[in-house]
């Protein structure tokens, strides 16, 4: 009987990872809008109503202050899941919902927490929610193992000229791992009028990239005084939408 319901428990466990699309999310350079674009894809998301989206920080978090985090759970309880992963506590079921979204970020109390390359498949494949953004962002090296573990890789590129160099090995890497699993979504972030289309696209020479409007920085630091997430700020969402929407459909291609 115990050797049933273990199997039966397993088998649980498999559907429940199954049940959810676990994304990605890695800037081919420091600054590229990795966070930015995953607070925003999990605003998106959840405004649809069709999605219960999660973000976890995965790499060197940073918006538990931007989103205002401490302000956002005043009077209740933020679950800390890195410092239970270190303890080795049940994650299990727990979770951190705003706004329609699951927040797995890191509190200043926990950035001193490395979590292992287990622990961290650990903490996307119990997650709560059917959309786990993973946000990878802030490491000196892409882990690229736990890339190979996602089912989608966003990749988020700034088109800075000394940028797009700068993370041309990175580029180049995740190329080779778009052969292996064919659905790298790249994402150009900051296009403006002063980016040269055509050098850019010949330099980077990716198919059909996602391009991502400069915001104005005033929305940014409108948004981060006021403790919101930029897509729900000012004029973000009118110029956001659409390519966020382009974003969603492919990673359901």
């Amino acid at each position: 009987m115990d050797r049933i319901l273990s199997r039966e428990a397993f088998q649980q466990e498999q559907y429940n990872q199954m049940d959810k699309l676990k994304i990605g999310l890695i800037g081919i350079s420091a600054g590229a809008g990795t966070s930015f674009l995953a607070g925003c894809l999990a605003r998106y998301l959840a405004n649809t109503g069709k999605h219960s989206p999660t973000v976890a920080e995965l790499g060197k978090g940073s918006l538990f202050d931007s989103y205002g985090m401490d302000k956002r759970f005043a009077g209740r309880q933020y679950f800390r899941f890195y410092q239970a992963l270190k303890e080795n506590k049940r994650i299990r079921g727990m979770r951190n919902p705003d706004e329609g979204i699951n927040w797995i970020l890191q509190s200043p109390g926990e950035r001193g927490i490395r979590l292992s390359f287990e622990q961290k498949l650990r903490l996307v494949n119990h997650a709560m929610g059917d959309m786990i953004l993973c946000d990878l962002s802030g490491e000196q090296a892409p882990d690229y193992e736990l890339l190979q573990n996602m089912d989608r890789i966003l990749a988020v590129i700034d088109p800075m000229p000394s940028k797009m160099l700068g993370g041309y090995e990175i580029l180049s890497n995740l190329k080779l791992l778009e052969t292996e699993q064919n659905d790298i979504i790249f994402v150009i972030n900051k296009m403006n009028n002063g980016v040269n289309r055509r050098q850019m696209l010949q330099f980077l020479n990716i198919r059909k990239p996602v391009f991502l409007p400069m915001l104005n920085p005033e929305c940014i630091y409108t948004a981060e005084y006021n403790c919101k997430i930029p897509y729900t700020a000012g004029e973000a969402k009118k110029v956001l939408q659409l390519p966020l929407g382009e974003i969603a459909a492919a990673l359901f291609c």
